[in-house]
This record gives C-alpha cells, sequence and structure tokens, in this order.
C-alpha cells in the first residue's frame, strides 16, 4: 500500500508516474463480513497525489532506477560497526571494511545496528500469522476497491495492483511457531477460507503455491532513542510495526525523505541525525500504536465480540474513518 503520505515522498523524488504506472489505484477500501456483505465502505478523498497499491519489487526497481549503479553494493552481510571521533567503520563477514561519514541501519525489524546500539531486543509476537500471494484474476474486483473481510480471528484482504494482478494477505490466529500442515500453505489456506466470498477461495486458488510467504505478525514497542553519535536506525529497524494499516513502506520512505533534507539543512551529521529523530519519534511511534490495536480488534475471535464489531461496522458513518485517515495520509515529509 502507497497512501498518499508515500506517493507524495515518490513525487517529491521524480518517481511517482513510473511506479504509478505498474500500480492499480485505491480509491475506496471496503470492509466486509465473511458473506461479502460491505460494512463499511471507506472514501479516500481528494488529495494532491493518488494512493496506490504496488508489488513491493516494482516500487524497489523504481527506487534502485534513480542510484547511480556505483552507489549500491549488494552481497555484503554487515557484522558491526566501529565508531570514531568524525567517522563510523562498517565491517562485513567477508573482511571487507568501510569507513563513513554516517552509518544508517535500515536492517529490519532484526537489526543488527540496533543490536549493537541498545542490547538485544527481540520483536514481540502478537498472536497471528500473516500469509500473501500474488494472483492474476480478470474482473476479481472492481477498479479502485481494495478490500478487508472480516471473520472469527481471520481476515482476508484484497489488493489490485493494475493489469487483473491482485496482492492478496490472510491472517489467522495461531502460536508464535504455526508449522505448515501437511496439506501445504495452499490448501491449508482453502480449508481455512473456505465458504468465503468470492473471489477470496479463487485468488488462493490461482496463486503458485510454492510463492506464497508467511510471516508472523511482529513489532517493537517504541524505542525512547534511535541512535547515538553518527549512528541512526530508519524504517522497520527504528520503528517496527504490524501490517494494519499498510503504513510500514509508507513509513520508510517518509523516513528517508525527512532525513535527507536534514542532511542538507544541518552542519553537521550528528546535527542532522538528532534534527531527524526529533521530527519522526511522534509520528512513528503513533503509527505503531495505532497499527496494533487495528490488528487486535480485526483477530478478535468471540463469537459476540465479532458480532458487535460487525453491527459497529454497518452502523458507524464512514466519515469518521475517513476524517481520521486523512490526517494519518495528509502528512508531508
Amino acid at each position: 500500500m502507497l497512501w498518499p503520505n508515500a506517493t507524495r515522498v515518490l513525487k517529491e523524488l521524480g518517481l511517482l508516474e513510473r511506479v504509478a504506472a505498474l500500480s492499480g489505484p485505491n480509491q475506496h477500501f471496503l470492509v466486509r463480513s465473511r458473506t461479502g456483505t460491505t460494512l463499511m465502505d471507506v472514501r479516500l478523498g481528494h488529495f494532491d497525489v493518488p494512493a496506490l497499491c504496488t508489488r513491493r519489487s516494482d516500487l524497489l526497481d523504481a527506487l534502485i532506477s534513480a542510484l547511480p549503479e556505483q552507489r549500491l553494493r549488494l552481497g555484503h552481510d554487515f557484522q558491526y560497526f566501529d565508531e570514531q571521533k568524525s567517522s563510523v567503520t562498517t565491517h562485513f563477514s567477508s573482511g571487507n571494511r568501510n569507513e563513513h561519514d554516517f552509518l544508517i541501519g535500515a536492517d529490519g525489524i532484526r537489526s543488527r545496528v540496533r543490536t549493537q546500539l541498545f542490547g538485544i531486543r527481540e520483536p514481540v509476537f502478537r498472536g497471528y500469522t500473516v500469509w500473501r500471494g500474488l494472483a492474476r484474476l480478470e474482473g476479481a474486483v472492481s477498479k479502485g476497491s481494495n478490500s478487508e473481510t472480516w471473520g472469527r480471528g481471520k481476515r482476508f484482504g484484497i489488493l489490485g495492483t493494475g493489469d487483473d494482478r491482485f496482492t492478496w494477505y490472510a491472517t489467522a490466529n495461531t502460536g508464535p511457531d504455526h508449522v505448515d500442515c501437511h496439506e501445504d500453505r495452499q490448501g491449508e489456506l482453502l480449508r481455512m477460507f473456505e465458504g468465503w466470498h468470492e473471489p477470496v477461495e479463487s485468488l488462493i486458488a490461482r496463486t503458485d503455491g510454492g510463492t506464497i510467504l508467511k510471516n508472523g505478525a511482529y513489532d517493537l514497542p517504541p524505542l525512547k532513542r534511535w541512535g547515538q553519535g553518527r549512528v541512526m536506525l530508519l524504517g522497520d529497524a527504528a520503528h517496527p510495526c504490524t501490517p494494519n494499516l499498510g503504513l510500514g513502506g509508507c513509513m520508510a520512505l517518509e523516513d528517508a525523505l525527512v532525513l535527507a533534507k536534514s542532511l542538507c539543512r544541518e552542519a553537521t551529521p550528528e546535527l542532522a541525525l538528532r534534527r531527524y529523530e526529533s521530527l519522526r519519534r511522534h509520528r512513528t511511534s503513533h503509527v505503531q500504536r495505532r497499527s496494533l490495536l487495528m490488528g487486535s480488534i480485526g483477530q478478535w475471535e468471540n463469537r459476540l465480540v465479532t458480532g458487535g464489531r460487525q453491527m459497529a461496522a454497518s452502523i458507524l458513518p464512514s466519515r469518521i474513518f475517513e476524517r481520521n485517515l486523512r490526517k494519518v495520509y495528509s502528512y508531508v515529509a
């Protein structure tokens, strides 16, 4: 999901048109019951930039295309860093070492840079597993209308990424060490979502079973600080959140632009890193908490509680949610 707060960053980078050409529009977000009844139609309204659904690989290709080839060095397994008074040296498993003016640890929820800075902080499992897949299915959903369907302890999301391609995700309450059943991931999902409205089963069935991804839902409570000296964290290394708002990648894009602008405005890397952190911590901690809450509500399993959730969703005016979402998506990095 690339909400307007993220596509605004892409526009400033000169990459929005390229990404939009490989994406699907996101104009409505429907919340449905497992029978297909629309409980809520959240309209995104008018922004200066579009909301899009895109494959992560297409987004990465667009970002990489904007870099001079020599700026990107792949295949280096980071081990640790040494910080000096005016530089940072990175060490890799190959024995290579490089000296830099500063270091940005954008190495994910299990960040090695964060571990060296603050010690081991184990990600927190939030009680459910997420599966993801990609399928082609002609006419499966109205263009621009993406959705999430609520069941008891299970959800299924459908995101159109253009050209009759759909990224889907499924969630189910599990333990942290959920093991694939003997029937394989695709078979297990078809059984778990049997009888759900179309095109849920069709999307699962049309997906290459070997490509279905599975991850536990993890995050970390907001950190008190993100760095020290010439070393700083960015993206999931700094503020990992559960995927319930579709904002993880968006937050990383915001981080990157705020960091770049801070480096342009401050006299030293240390001042720039402090500025970046001070501008970002409140927003990202808000998104972390909100995403955690939405995931908890979405994974409710008790029959009475889920019945009340369904009734509330169908009665409450969608404009309440639209107004709240607008505050999140109006952010300018």
